[in-house]
């Protein structure tokens, strides 16, 4: 019950971001669109910023889903690379989602030291899980390289993320999507074995 509460905030919360945005976005709007009580909402988060956060998490932690899937046995290398290159054309388009992402990551530099701990840790789940499913893709041996790869993987996507949100990225998201499938297929198995010989 409690989680169907919060998916119904949540999903009150982007629709009131795509109509006023993020700074036009209040605790009264939400709870309004979501046909509740500010106490009702504040029972579940105590922020706006705590609402947006978990916007963001459910939303972006597509690394999360595909190590456990992998995991699970549900992909093989090339099923699991197709899948990567559909998550990240997807992840490009959540226009709403990523504002939210870069907002909170601004709250966090400015000195909001509950966002900036929940997105140290978030970084550090999202590159061990990374880690971890290039670790399952490709079958190789744990390098002391593999966290620093899962970083910089993790890190080109936030960069293009910015890029696009901020229409400085000229470069077609169908052709980047591409490179990064090249990355997966050729790239990175390559630089695994020069890493273990």
């Amino acid at each position: 019950m409690i989680e169907k509460k919060k998916l119904r905030i949540i999903n009150a919360t982007n629709r009131v971001i795509s109509r006023v945005g993020i700074a036009g976005t209040t605790m009264r709007k939400i709870a309004d669109e979501a046909g509740l009580s500010t106490g009702a909402l504040y029972h579940h988060y105590k922020s706006k910023e705590e609402i947006l956060y978990d916007a963001m998490d459910r939303s972006l932690s597509v690394s999360t889903r595909m190590a456990q899937e992998t995991k699970q046995g549900k992909y093989n290398r090339e099923e699991a690379i197709e899948q990567i290159g559909k998550d990240l054309k997807k992840r490009f388009n959540k226009i709403d989602e990523n504002r939210i992402q870069f907002y909170l990551a601004q709250e966090a530099i400015l000195g909001n030291e509950e966002i900036l701990r929940k997105f140290g840790d978030k970084y550090q789940s999202w590159i061990g899980h990374v880690e971890e499913l290039l670790q399952r893709i490709y079958e190789k041996q744990p390098t002391r390289y593999n966290k620093a790869l899962a970083s910089l993987l993790i890190g080109s996507i936030d960069g293009i993320v910015m890029q696009v949100l901020l229409r400085g990225n000229t470069v077609d998201i169908d052709d980047i999507c591409e490179v990064y499938n090249q990355l997966l297929l050729e790239g990175i198995p390559a630089l695994l074995d020069q890493w273990t010989e």
